[in-house]
């Protein structure tokens, strides 16, 4: 069995020209599903995978003094470049990229939630690893990467979840949730076609989409409208995310029509699911973190300003900016000492 790449300053994987867009929509799969998960697990003990914490001692956070908030729940979605259904892979051949990454931050004391998706591209440290998960170097590359540094399963997940975390100074996350990319298509079908406003030049990806039209998606048109990139607008990560947003909107007001009419119908949207998908969280988690989705107030996104770049090797290349990371830690994770 051959090793598995290791990745240098010196050498870095090709990306694909098209990459997926997804999780941001499942997100609101996350609040119609655990509403009947929750009736069909109310009498199970709930599982907490966050514990209410006590505030630690004091910390700087870029020189601003802060205490750690308390009873925070830190969940991450991912949106993996990888066809079909997920399986375990051998050696590394390049797949499975992280194209999407969504962390959900709710606070249990303040009863607030809010969303902070991280761009792809962000440079920052990433392990790589043998087929026995030994890590064989850290290098700072694009944080998509992490996954593919993996089995494509738990440990693809966890090195991305702890790459996302350092990111983030150090903050723990309590679960997550990847879903492949062939779910796009899934999740438009069985929601009746997304509807949405196109408002991006498609011409060379998709001519069926046109500028302007505001259009029910077709399945094929769906992973158009969230999976290409170069080849769509101005070819930005930025601009597929600006497209993920309005996918998801529309997605949730289909859900919500749809669970009107068939209490069942956001179970068999979850269930559906199930083949695209690896988790850590089960139907209790699911609940909890729904329940806490529709009853308290949405602090909206956040978002980490930064520079976008081609590096010297051809690869795009976002370089967060410090102060901004780290003013959106400050407002997601701590208290500020006055």
């Amino acid at each position: 069995m051959g090793k598995r790449q290791k990745y240098t300053s010196q050498k870095k994987f090709h990306l694909h020209k098209g990459t997926v867009a997804l999780l941001l929509a499942f997100l609101f799969v996350v609040i119609a599903g655990g509403i009947v998960l929750y009736q069909l697990d109310h009498e199970k003990p709930e599982e907490d995978l966050a514990k209410e914490s006590v505030p630690h001692d004091m910390v700087e956070v870029g020189s601003v003094k802060c205490t750690p908030k308390p009873n925070l729940e830190t969940y991450l979605f991912m949106g993996i470049d990888a066809a079909g259904k997920v399986r375990k892979v051998k050696e590394y051949d390049g797949t499975g990229q992280a194209d999407v990454l969504i962390l959900l931050v709710i606070d249990r004391t303040a009863n607030t939630y809010a969303t902070l998706p991280i761009n792809r591209d962000t440079i920052t440290a990433v392990r790589s690893l043998d087929e026995e998960g030994n890590v064989l170097a850290t290098t700072d590359i694009q944080i998509a990467l992490a996954h593919a540094n993996g089995d494509g399963l738990e440990e693809s997940c966890e090195n991305t979840v702890l790459a996302v975390s350092q990111l983030l100074c150090g903050q723990k996350i309590d679960g997550y949730i990847a879903l492949n990319r062939d779910a796009i298509a899934q999740i438009n079908h069985m929601a009746g076609g997304v509807t949405v406003t196109i408002e991006d030049d498609f011409s060379d990806s998709d001519k069926s989409l046109k500028m302007g039209q505001t259009v029910k998606l077709s399945d094929e048109q769906a992973m158009h409208f969230v999976h290409d990139r170069m080849n769509v607008g101005d070819g930005t990560n930025e601009g597929r995310m600006r497209r993920q947003s309005a996918f998801m909107k529309g997605l949730e007001k289909n859900i919500r029509e749809r669970s009107a009419d068939d209490e069942t119908f956001a179970l068999s949207l979850f269930d559906g699911l199930k083949d695209y998908r690896v988790t850590n969280l089960n139907g209790n988690n699911i609940s909890r973190i729904s329940k806490a989705m529709l009853k308290n107030k949405n602090l909206g996104e956040f978002h980490i300003d930064g520079t976008s770049a081609i590096d010297d090797y051809g690869f795009n290349a976002f370089t967060v900016n410090r102060d901004s990371l780290e003013q959106v830690v400050r407002d997601l994770f701590y208290n500020k000492i006055d």
